[in-house]
């Protein structure tokens, strides 16, 4: 666990990453965030031995140890940490006081889980969480949608040399557009405040400069700037 904190600050973000990753790939966000007076959380979780009751119960005794209750407390997300923060915030409405910003996360589920659950050369190597993720997944169809503002960035850069997923990302959705792992249909909230499409890959949005101006934008203000914009004509 990572703790980025500013005594001058009254607002408070809890960083959450992907599957397969650390709180490192949340560290140039924490940065900037700290920075700019936010007081950070960038916390991680066991992604790849622990199934998701195990990993939210962790979450959560961490986050309640950390958290001062009467300040406004914001969520990012990176992948599957979106799922978490649904997972978090419907155990606990009072944590609801501030915005959610989502970044690539199959709320919808994505075939890319059920692909790889499929094969015989993926499934043995996959996190537990995975058959949550795939859009049959009973945990998806039952998980609260955050109640707070939520804004979801979706990448539309499918094909990635270095990530193995992404080689079979066209076979496995149809060739979808999508961000080289989740479907862009499938990163929707059905409450979700505002919208918007990047030139990223799933793997590396999280390093963005510019989507980490579009982070930013949407604590301060409750919704994303209009570049990347209108998304009905991305999709």
């Amino acid at each position: 666990m990572s703790v980025q904190s500013s005594n001058s600050s009254t607002q408070q973000v809890i960083l959450l990453h992907g599957l397969g990753r650390t709180p490192r790939s949340m560290s140039k966000m924490a940065n900037q965030l700290e920075q700019s007076n936010y007081r950070v959380l960038n916390i991680g979780y066991n992604s790849l031995l622990d199934n998701y009751q195990q990993i939210l119960d962790v979450l959560d005794k961490k986050i309640s140890d950390w958290l001062d209750i009467n300040q406004t407390v914001h969520f990012i997300g990176h992948s599957f940490g979106g799922i978490l923060i649904r997972g978090l915030l419907a155990k606990h409405p009072e944590w609801n006081k501030g915005r959610c910003v989502m970044l690539g996360s199959p709320n919808k589920g994505t075939k890319t889980a059920s692909f790889m659950l499929s094969h015989w050369w993926f499934k043995h190597f996959v996190p537990k969480v995975t058959s949550d993720l795939t859009p049959e997944s009973a945990l998806l169809k039952n998980l609260p949608e955050p109640e707070i503002e939520t804004g979801i960035i979706a990448g539309n850069v499918k094909y990635h040399l270095v990530i193995p997923v992404s080689w079979y990302y066209k076979r496995a959705t149809d060739d979808a557009p999508g961000d080289g792992v989740v479907e862009l249909a499938n990163t929707h909230c059905d409450n979700m405040t505002d919208f918007i499409i990047m030139p990223v890959h799933h793997s590396f949005m999280t390093w963005d400069k510019e989507l980490i101006k579009q982070i930013f934008h949407f604590l301060e203000k409750g919704r994303f700037t209009e570049e990347y914009r209108p998304v009905e004509n991305n999709n």
